[in-house]
Protein backbone atom coordinates (compact mmCIF):
# COMPACT_ATOMS: atom_id res chain seq x y z
CA UNK A 1 0.00 0.00 0.00
CA UNK A 2 1.17 2.95 -1.11
CA UNK A 3 1.86 6.37 1.73
CA UNK A 4 -1.08 8.79 1.51
CA UNK A 5 0.13 11.73 -0.64
CA UNK A 6 1.83 14.94 1.53
CA UNK A 7 -0.82 16.74 0.81
CA UNK A 8 -3.33 14.10 2.56
CA UNK A 9 -0.83 13.79 5.31
CA UNK A 10 -0.91 17.54 5.81
CA UNK A 11 -4.59 18.04 5.96
CA UNK A 12 -4.85 15.49 7.92
CA UNK A 13 -2.34 16.18 10.96
CA UNK A 14 -4.99 19.38 10.68
CA UNK A 15 -8.26 18.42 10.99
CA UNK A 16 -6.90 15.79 13.82
CA UNK A 17 -5.30 18.93 15.41
CA UNK A 18 -1.68 17.83 15.06
CA UNK A 19 -0.13 21.12 13.99
CA UNK A 20 1.87 21.87 10.85
CA UNK A 21 3.03 18.29 9.02
CA UNK A 22 7.12 18.64 9.84
CA UNK A 23 9.35 16.51 11.17
CA UNK A 24 8.37 18.04 15.23
CA UNK A 25 4.77 17.60 14.66
CA UNK A 26 5.49 14.02 13.23
CA UNK A 27 7.63 12.86 16.18
CA UNK A 28 4.62 13.93 18.24
CA UNK A 29 2.19 11.72 16.92
CA UNK A 30 4.70 8.96 17.02
CA UNK A 31 5.04 9.59 20.71
CA UNK A 32 0.98 10.12 20.92
CA UNK A 33 0.45 6.52 18.94
CA UNK A 34 2.89 4.09 19.86
CA UNK A 35 4.44 3.30 23.38
CA UNK A 36 7.81 2.17 21.86
CA UNK A 37 10.42 4.74 21.97
CA UNK A 38 12.31 3.42 19.03
CA UNK A 39 8.91 4.48 16.93
CA UNK A 40 9.28 8.26 18.18
CA UNK A 41 11.97 9.27 15.06
CA UNK A 42 10.00 12.01 13.32
CA UNK A 43 10.36 10.09 9.88
CA UNK A 44 7.17 9.27 8.06
CA UNK A 45 7.05 5.88 7.27
CA UNK A 46 4.79 3.00 6.74
CA UNK A 47 3.94 2.04 10.57
CA UNK A 48 3.33 6.43 10.89
CA UNK A 49 1.22 6.16 7.91
CA UNK A 50 -0.75 3.43 9.16
CA UNK A 51 -1.26 5.13 12.44
CA UNK A 52 -2.53 8.62 10.87
CA UNK A 53 -4.81 6.90 9.08
CA UNK A 54 -6.67 4.87 12.00
CA UNK A 55 -6.37 7.83 13.70
CA UNK A 56 -7.89 10.25 11.37
CA UNK A 57 -10.80 7.01 10.39
CA UNK A 58 -11.59 6.96 13.80
CA UNK A 59 -12.12 11.17 14.17
CA UNK A 60 -13.89 11.15 10.96
CA UNK A 61 -16.16 8.05 11.31
CA UNK A 62 -16.67 8.24 15.51
CA UNK A 63 -17.96 10.70 17.87
CA UNK A 64 -17.57 8.04 21.28
CA UNK A 65 -15.05 6.15 20.44
CA UNK A 66 -10.57 7.29 20.75
CA UNK A 67 -7.76 5.62 18.27
CA UNK A 68 -6.33 4.30 21.72
CA UNK A 69 -9.49 1.95 22.21
CA UNK A 70 -8.85 -0.06 18.98
CA UNK A 71 -5.02 -0.64 19.53
CA UNK A 72 -3.84 -4.03 19.24
CA UNK A 73 -3.87 -6.04 22.69
CA UNK A 74 -0.56 -7.00 22.42
CA UNK A 75 0.61 -3.76 24.30
CA UNK A 76 3.19 -3.09 22.13
CA UNK A 77 4.87 -6.62 22.44
CA UNK A 78 4.65 -7.53 18.78
CA UNK A 79 3.08 -4.50 17.27
CA UNK A 80 3.09 -1.04 17.60
CA UNK A 81 -0.16 -1.18 18.68
CA UNK A 82 -1.39 -0.34 14.74
CA UNK A 83 -0.56 -3.39 12.37
CA UNK A 84 -3.55 -1.69 10.37
CA UNK A 85 -6.22 0.48 10.45
CA UNK A 86 -9.32 0.36 11.51
CA UNK A 87 -12.23 0.79 8.03
CA UNK A 88 -14.86 3.07 7.96
CA UNK A 89 -17.47 0.48 7.77
CA UNK A 90 -16.80 -1.15 10.72
CA UNK A 91 -16.59 2.61 12.54
CA UNK A 92 -19.19 3.38 10.95
CA UNK A 93 -21.42 0.19 12.40
CA UNK A 94 -19.86 0.48 16.22
CA UNK A 95 -21.22 4.11 16.35
CA UNK A 96 -24.74 3.05 15.13
CA UNK A 97 -24.87 0.11 17.45
CA UNK A 98 -23.59 2.82 20.61
CA UNK A 99 -26.46 5.44 19.14
CA UNK A 100 -28.69 2.85 18.87
CA UNK A 101 -29.09 2.14 22.34
CA UNK A 102 -27.50 5.09 23.57
CA UNK A 103 -25.12 3.54 25.98
CA UNK A 104 -21.39 3.62 26.09
CA UNK A 105 -19.23 0.82 24.62
CA UNK A 106 -16.23 -1.17 25.91
CA UNK A 107 -14.32 -2.08 23.12
CA UNK A 108 -12.70 -5.75 24.33
CA UNK A 109 -10.46 -6.05 20.69
CA UNK A 110 -10.25 -3.93 17.92
CA UNK A 111 -6.69 -4.28 16.12
CA UNK A 112 -4.69 -7.30 15.82
CA UNK A 113 -1.30 -8.45 14.73
CA UNK A 114 -0.85 -11.76 13.51
CA UNK A 115 1.46 -12.75 16.50
CA UNK A 116 -1.25 -11.87 18.88
CA UNK A 117 -4.13 -13.24 17.02
CA UNK A 118 -2.63 -16.65 17.02
CA UNK A 119 -2.10 -16.56 20.88
CA UNK A 120 -5.98 -15.51 21.68
CA UNK A 121 -8.30 -18.50 21.99
CA UNK A 122 -10.65 -18.87 19.56
CA UNK A 123 -9.37 -16.84 17.00
CA UNK A 124 -8.80 -18.12 13.38
CA UNK A 125 -5.66 -17.33 11.33
CA UNK A 126 -7.70 -15.04 8.28
CA UNK A 127 -9.49 -13.06 11.52
CA UNK A 128 -10.84 -9.76 10.00
CA UNK A 129 -9.39 -7.73 13.33
CA UNK A 130 -6.24 -8.48 11.14
CA UNK A 131 -7.69 -6.25 8.30
CA UNK A 132 -9.31 -3.58 10.89
CA UNK A 133 -12.62 -5.28 9.68
CA UNK A 134 -14.03 -6.29 12.81
CA UNK A 135 -14.64 -5.07 17.16
CA UNK A 136 -15.80 -7.11 20.17
CA UNK A 137 -17.27 -4.90 22.53
CA UNK A 138 -19.49 -5.24 25.45
CA UNK A 139 -22.57 -2.92 26.15
CA UNK A 140 -24.31 -2.90 29.55
CA UNK A 141 -28.34 -3.71 29.31
CA UNK A 142 -27.24 -4.87 25.58
CA UNK A 143 -25.01 -7.63 25.57
CA UNK A 144 -24.54 -8.77 29.14
CA UNK A 145 -27.60 -11.62 28.83
CA UNK A 146 -28.13 -14.35 25.99
CA UNK A 147 -31.75 -12.79 25.90
CA UNK A 148 -30.04 -9.24 24.75
CA UNK A 149 -27.18 -10.85 22.82
CA UNK A 150 -29.82 -12.18 20.33
CA UNK A 151 -31.79 -8.81 20.00
CA UNK A 152 -28.31 -6.73 19.21
CA UNK A 153 -27.71 -9.38 16.72
CA UNK A 154 -30.82 -9.06 15.16
CA UNK A 155 -30.19 -5.31 15.04
CA UNK A 156 -27.09 -5.35 13.85
CA UNK A 157 -27.34 -7.78 11.29
CA UNK A 158 -29.69 -5.93 9.35
CA UNK A 159 -27.27 -2.61 9.43
CA UNK A 160 -25.60 -1.86 6.21
CA UNK A 161 -22.22 -3.87 5.26
CA UNK A 162 -22.69 -6.26 8.20
CA UNK A 163 -21.22 -9.47 7.38
CA UNK A 164 -21.10 -11.70 10.88
CA UNK A 165 -21.79 -10.95 14.17
CA UNK A 166 -21.61 -13.82 17.50
CA UNK A 167 -20.85 -13.99 21.16
CA UNK A 168 -21.45 -16.99 23.31
CA UNK A 169 -24.64 -18.58 22.70
CA UNK A 170 -25.41 -17.47 19.35
CA UNK A 171 -24.42 -16.11 15.79
CA UNK A 172 -26.06 -14.10 13.14
CA UNK A 173 -27.42 -17.18 11.64
CA UNK A 174 -29.60 -18.25 14.42
CA UNK A 175 -27.07 -21.02 15.47
CA UNK A 176 -26.26 -21.75 19.21
CA UNK A 177 -22.72 -21.28 18.97
CA UNK A 178 -20.09 -22.03 22.11
CA UNK A 179 -17.52 -19.49 22.40
CA UNK A 180 -17.74 -18.71 26.20
CA UNK A 181 -14.53 -17.05 25.73
CA UNK A 182 -16.14 -14.25 24.60
CA UNK A 183 -18.17 -13.69 27.90
CA UNK A 184 -20.94 -10.80 27.60
CA UNK A 185 -19.14 -9.47 24.11
CA UNK A 186 -20.05 -9.63 20.99
CA UNK A 187 -18.16 -9.57 18.02
CA UNK A 188 -19.67 -7.93 14.58
CA UNK A 189 -17.51 -7.63 11.38
CA UNK A 190 -18.33 -5.96 7.76
CA UNK A 191 -17.29 -6.23 4.73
Amino acid sequence: MALLSEATRKQYFKDLGLGNYNKTSIKRFQKAAFSNAKEHDGIYGAKTDTALRHWWNVRHYTKNFTPEEFKCGCGGKYCTGYPTYMKPHELVLIQSIRDHWNKPITVTCGLRCATYNKKLNGSIVNSKHLTGQAIDFYQKGVTDTLANRKKAIRWIKAQPNHTYTYGNGINSYGYSVKASYMGNALHTDTK
